[in-house]
């Protein structure tokens, strides 16, 4: 009996020290998985949506976004500097005894007219720069790229992106992957001599659309308002409808490298066709309003007539140049390419999805010359050239020139050091059990600033995160997991 009292008490002892190991490993990991200080990031989130929801409705400009982001590193102590290219940059020495791990350098694009949508990847940044832990060189960048023109990426030195720096570049998507490839860019315009003449209608409609949201040129091409496409789909109702029609004048809001965000046109015609065409704009302007006004306060597409002889104008260009003009633009249009049955498609991808964009993102008409400015992006030289033949062609058949005015190479990592200890990082510290949780590896079918980085210095070893509105906070949370470890897990 005594024996056996004796082996409870045993057992009963050994449950209570491999219950409070137990608990002490739990405890342990907790502290080593749960970095992210998600008071501060939710703050910071907040505080965008409240500008999002202000009357402003966002940002007023970039420089509003850099001091909202400064004020909020100032009140709680973080040194930062602000360089010349408007880049916040935030960097912290390696702690003694990781004075010679890798470098990590964290960047995501700062852009005043993306910034509420971008609220969490934002917040995302802020709070992996305002965690303290104790690691290597950790630098975190909020890039200045103000109309996508990557200005700030392009302001950036191999102080920053070093032979040995682990990169990560961070923005926000409807999915949640890991990319070691994007697409590469091509900008060129079609340049189409004018001629004007004096105006030979009774009529004219003076059209307006303004107050379009203006976006990234990315895989959504077919989803964004666009006044050019709108423009090209008047002239080609005139012309299907045989009207004698010119064009007087027409102004596109460009908005550097980003999509257009209005346009102001004066059509001439004759008076017999005026009502056939206002009724095509009114089921136009339904349109637009159904599918774009609910999310788009400042949206406007008008019209005005104009029939009083002493207020049409004077000039027009000519029937020739506004046939070219309806050509060029009938025939070149924002959308995607996509690979075909016969097409070498690559691994991670199959018939249908996007190896190509082609884009119109600025129109300058002047007395004797138009120039149409277009976007370019192709998964590598091959199926960007497609599209570049496309438009030299479409140059030809309307008279006109095409010239290729800059490239930026592709995004190609061959390395797997980073992507394979983040995804392990990424395995080890997060659930990822549920449905859309999983950190998958791919490739871009768009154009991503890591080009900007890799340019840089070519050893350096980069990805892209694509985070969702889902997975947001715990990806951030994995980037210091993976800055603090470097992938090491028995630390967890």
């Amino acid at each position: 009996m005594g024996k056996l009292l004796k082996n409870n008490k045993f057992r009963i002892i050994l449950v209570i020290v491999i219950a409070a190991v137990a608990a002490g490993v739990s405890i342990r990991m907790s502290q080593n998985t749960r970095l992210l200080d998600k008071a501060a990031y939710r703050e910071f989130k907040d505080a965008v949506n409240e500008v999002a929801d202000s009357e402003a409705g966002g940002f007023e400009d970039q420089e509003a976004l850099r001091t909202f982001i400064k004020t909020w590193f100032d009140n709680y102590g973080l040194r930062y500097e602000e360089d010349k290219y408007g880049n916040i940059i935030f960097d912290k020495a390696p702690v003694k005894r990781k004075k010679n791990v890798t470098p990590t350098l964290v960047c995501v694009s700062m852009n005043y007219e993306t910034a509420c949508d971008n609220a969490q990847l934002l917040a995302s940044a802020a709070a992996i720069a305002l965690t303290g832990i104790e690691s290597g060189r950790q630098t975190v960048i909020f890039v200045n790229d103000e109309q996508n023109l990557g200005k700030g990426y392009k302001g950036l030195t191999d102080d920053y992106v070093t032979s040995r720096s682990k990169v990560i570049y961070m923005d926000k998507g409807s999915t949640l992957y890991l990319s070691t490839a994007s697409f590469e860019k091509v900008f060129s315009h079609f340049s189409l001599d004018a001629e004007r003449e004096e105006n030979v209608c009774d009529t004219a409609v003076k059209v307006k659309i303004k107050g379009v949201p203006s976006a990234v040129v990315t895989t959504n091409v077919s989803k964004q308002p666009d006044p050019v496409s709108a423009f090209s789909g008047m002239l080609s109702r005139l012309k299907g409808k045989s009207a004698i029609y010119r064009v007087a004048d027409v102004s596109v809001e460009s908005n550097g490298d980003m999509y257009p965000v209005g346009i102001e046109a004066t059509i001439t015609l004759n008076s017999y066709a005026a009502g056939s065409f206002t009724s095509y704009l009114d089921k136009r302007i339904k349109a637009w309003e159904k599918a774009y006004g609910k999310d788009n306060e400042d949206l406007e597409f008008s019209y005005k007539v104009i029939d009083d002889p002493e207020a049409l104008p004077e000039t027009t260009y000519t029937a020739e140049t506004t046939d070219r003009l309806a050509g060029i633009l009938y025939t070149v249009k924002s959308d995607t390419y996509r690979y075909g049955e016969n097409d070498v498609i690559p691994e991670n991808k199959k018939v249908g999805d996007i190896n190509g964009i082609n884009a119109l993102i600025g129109l300058e008409a002047g007395e004797d010359k138009i120039s149409i400015r277009v976007m370019t992006q192709g998964a590598d030289d091959m199926f960007t050239n497609r599209i570049l033949y496309d438009n030299k062609a479409a140059a030809e058949l309307y008279q006109c020139k095409y010239i290729q005015d800059d490239k930026i190479d592709a995004f190609v990592n061959t390395k797997d050091s980073l992507s394979l200890t983040f995804k392990k990082t990424y395995d080890k510290v997060n659930d990822t059990s549920s449905a859309g949780s999983e950190l998958r590896m791919d490739t871009d079918n768009f154009f991503t600033p890591c080009s900007y980085l890799q340019s840089i210095n070519g050893e350096a070893d980069i990805i892209h995160l694509r985070m969702d509105s889902t997975n947001a906070s715990n990806l951030a949370n994995t980037v210091l997991c993976y800055i603090k470890t470097k992938g090491n897990t028995s630390f967890f």
